[in-house]
């Protein structure tokens, strides 16, 4: 295979489940790591192929960062034995603050992980405890500590905009102290309140209300303010990254490079098929335990689809979309065909055309959803 490969690796167990979170994660199942990591090797070599070449693999959760020791070397070593990862390979796990300790940032950097995502949301004690998430500021300020003595530069911190009472004053906060420690690449991303969620019924039954989305606004706007005055860029509409930090990892899948997913709830695009791998814990270990890819899920993904995809993941990156490139792969004259919409769009100032890209300008990303839906459709 000439083209290399990400893998996403899914560790489903949580110490405990944050109020707003519907991710494939369980609490209260810690007796069944190890036979779920068991069944996760298992999975890596019905993969395995000399012939495929790796240069991302991202670790993620629910929360790797609470694994057994020595999970994760196991783990990296099992991948190196079934496939060709390459020397450069970027190599992420995702961490909570309160799970990080000097140990396993060690044992992290020894076995080849050179970037760690870290879960912060908000340095705001109140908000922190509203959400459910388990941890502390000085948790937070420690983990990453812990990471760069352990020898691990690359930092992500996750953050959340638009949380039930918080200000503008706790997001300057948040990012104050994110930046002032150095974080290569800093993620925020705007609350999305699922069905299902302890959050959801907060909200609902008035308990708690969301910010007006003028405020929320306000947050995103002083966050690409800020965050570019202090070296970041904004290359797809949530991340930030100071330069050449971007994650590749995911670069690559809004790109629509293929990737394996392994793990219980875990995706993967392989071949222009698209597929998910069964949810359920119990059920992930039963059909290892026979033998069987535990997928859940498979489809082809066609070309008016592919299209979709290609327009709908480019328009959030930087980068935007490029029209002779959608012109010879699939047929598509993109301003012949959406002449009308791409008019306006330009007119108002909400995306710009440069050498041959659509770009979503600042004011775009707004309404970003309104953009993707007008041109796919």
């Amino acid at each position: 295979m000439d083209k290399s490969v990400g893998i996403y690796v899914h560790f489903p167990f949580c110490a405990s489940k944050c109020k707003y979170c519907n991710f494939n994660s369980y609490s209260g199942k810690d007796d069944m790591q190890l036979k779920y990591f068991q069944s996760l090797l298992k999975e890596i070599s019905m993969y395995s192929s000399k012939d495929i070449k790796v240069d991302t693999i991202f670790i993620g959760g629910g929360t790797p960062s609470i694994m057994f020791t020595g999970c994760i070397s196991t783990l990296l070593s099992e991948i190196r034995k079934n496939f060709d990862v390459l020397v450069d390979a970027e190599i992420t796990i995702e961490a909570n603050p309160n799970s990080i300790t000097k140990a396993k940032a060690i044992e992290w950097h020894d076995c080849g992980v050179n970037r760690v995502s870290v879960g912060l949301q908000t340095t705001n004690h109140n908000l922190l405890r509203l959400i459910g998430r388990p941890h502390t500021k000085q948790d937070y300020i420690d983990a990453v500590q812990d990471i760069i003595d352990a020898g691990i530069t690359n930092i992500n911190t996750d953050c959340l905009i638009g949380l039930p009472r918080q200000k503008l004053g706790d997001v300057r906060k948040t990012l104050g102290l994110v930046t002032k420690l150095g974080c290569s690449h800093i993620s925020v991303y705007s609350l999305i309140l699922e069905e299902d969620t302890p959050l959801f019924a907060m909200v609902s039954n008035g308990e708690v209300k969301l910010p007006k989305e003028e405020k929320v606004v306000g947050m995103y706007d002083y966050t690409l303010k800020y965050l570019r005055e202090k070296g970041y860029d904004r290359y797809e509409v949530s991340n930030f990254a100071r330069e050449n930090m971007e994650c590749k990892h995911n670069l690559n899948t809004w790109q629509m490079h293929e990737y394996i997913g392994l793990g219980a709830g875990a995706h993967g695009y392989l071949g222009k098929k698209r597929y998910s791998n069964v949810s359920s814990i119990e059920d992930y270990i039963k059909l290892i335990g026979l033998n069987k890819k535990p997928i859940d899920e498979e489809e082809n993904i066609s070309k008016s689809e592919l299209l979709e995809e290609t327009i709908m993941l480019g328009l959030r990156t930087k980068y935007g979309i490029n029209i002779g490139d959608i012109k010879d792969k699939f047929g598509v004259d993109l301003l012949a065909k959406k002449n009308a919409e791409i008019s306006y769009f330009l007119s108002e100032g909400l995306i710009q055309i440069l050498d041959n890209y659509i770009i979503v300008t600042d004011k775009g990303m707004h309404v970003l959803n309104k953009i993707i839906l007008e041109l796919v459709n």
